[in-house]
């Protein structure tokens, strides 16, 4: 199955990485989308960018490791969710994110999803993080 996997450094502590990938009002802020619901516990759900992207939390493991289904409000009934897993690993004052989604349901997804990770994600997420 098509995959896609990112590694990035931010300037923050772990805490504060974890924070803004779990924490609804965090991901609102640098997301700047009020719509967003977290319910952040394993069978909990998430909804992200005005209910385009949805899923349930399969694995929380604070604040190294988090994973959830995801589906697009655009795919097929028939698509089975991709999975997203994050892993965090602290350097001090700052943290190594490791990205991976698997399972897309067809090559032209994982295309649209590869920079849509650096762009709608994980740059406006280190920004908001470093006080850029």
């Amino acid at each position: 199955m098509p995959s896609i996997r990112k590694q990035v450094i931010a300037h923050a502590p772990i805490e504060q990485v974890w924070s803004a990938l779990v924490d609804r009002d965090a991901i609102a802020a640098w997301m700047i989308d009020e719509t967003v619901a977290v319910d952040l516990r394993v069978g909990g759900a998430y909804a992200f960018f005005a209910g385009e992207t949805t899923g349930r939390f399969t694995r929380v493991e604070a604040p190294t490791i988090l994973e959830y289904t995801w589906r697009q409000d655009t795919w097929p009934a028939e698509w089975a969710d991709s999975k997203v897993c994050w892993e965090l690993e602290a350097h001090g004052s700052s943290t190594r994110i490791q990205l991976f989604h698997r399972d897309f349901p067809n090559e032209d997804e994982r295309e649209n999803h590869d920079d849509g990770w650096i762009l709608y994600w994980l740059n406006p997420m280190i920004d908001w993080l470093e006080g850029r």
